[in-house]
């Protein structure tokens, strides 16, 4: 007889407690968690807690970048200047980044993941254009891309065990998306990370519009004197094919050595530091409110 899966299907609620713990209190949390069956609360702590909004923000718009690397993502999203991306980019990106806020909080076994999850497949469905082949291709850059937005700005930050529950949390997501043919190790998923971008990357003026779109949603996040670093910080941590995909070229660096001294700073203080474990994506970037209707966020039909 195959053995039942004993994981709840709701992640363990001591990990979102309305209470504050140092980092290395949390990272002892992570050491004491498994990567297979705490998947979810593995990625909260590690993506929801203890990396400041910002950065998550950052590295979501230098991987979703990448996508755009297809002319059938790009034109989808910039539909000839039609598109959320382009018209209300802090819109689009808040209700997005508010989405993967809910995967992480709800995890991927339960019930109400699996109505957020319609609700997305939903969206794909009316905006038309987003397949299978693409949605891997998303997943691939939330597994893996923060490893890489993290080596960009100066240190690996994330440990095996955090990118290893990371991968096995959006392989969860996966199955409650009902995506197929998805890379079910680190090596293969790379290797078709790899054959996609060679067999479907080009250049289009629709990436470029709609990476200009990613540049101003960012941008609205932050104070206006910091918003051109930003901008030029999203486009430093971009790799050079893709950059050249997107039409736009490397900046001066005059703001990495400041970045990297902030990272470092990070880090040095993250274990005495003190994080809320309620933290999530959703609070910091609802913007309807710690729990939205989701039939009222995202792609709206009746909007265009």
């Amino acid at each position: 007889m195959t053995p039942q899966n004993t994981t709840p299907a709701n992640p363990l609620p001591q990990y979102w407690e309305p209470r504050r713990a140092s980092g290395a209190q949390i990272m002892r949390m992570i050491d004491s968690l498994d990567p297979i069956d705490h998947d979810v609360e593995i990625t909260h702590l590690s993506m929801d807690v203890l990396i400041p909004p910002l950065f998550a923000y950052m590295a979501y718009t230098s991987g979703f970048a990448r996508t755009l690397g297809n002319p059938a993502v790009a034109n989808r999203i910039w539909r000839e200047g039609a598109g959320d991306q382009i018209r209300t980019p802090v819109r689009r990106d808040r209700d997005t980044l508010t989405f993967f806020g809910e995967f992480m909080r709800r995890g991927h076994r339960s019930p109400q993941a699996q109505a957020v999850f319609d609700r997305v497949q939903d969206i794909h469905r009316q905006v038309k254009g987003v397949g299978n082949e693409t949605q891997v291709h998303v997943l691939g850059m939330l597994i893996f891309d923060p490893e890489r937005f993290a080596k960009a700005v100066g240190h690996r930050w994330f440990t095996d065990k955090e990118n290893d529950a990371r991968f096995n949390f959006w392989l969860g997501v996966a199955r409650g998306m009902r995506l197929r043919d998805v890379p079910e190790t680190r090596a293969e998923f790379l290797d078709w990370i790899d054959d996609y971008e060679r067999r479907t990357f080009t250049p289009t003026i629709a990436a470029a519009e709609s990476f200009k779109g990613q540049l101003r949603g960012i941008s609205a996040y932050v104070p206006r004197p910091l918003r051109p670093a930003i901008r030029h910080l999203v486009i430093d941590t971009l790799k050079p094919e893709v950059r050249d995909l997107l039409g736009v070229s490397a900046p001066r660096p005059v703001h990495r050595p400041a970045l990297r001294a902030a990272v470092r700073a990070l880090r040095t203080v993250r274990p005495i530091d003190r994080f809320r474990l309620d933290r999530t994506w959703v609070n910091s970037f609802s913007r309807v409110g710690p729990d939205p209707d989701f039939d009222t966020i995202g792609y709206q039909a009746d909007a265009g």
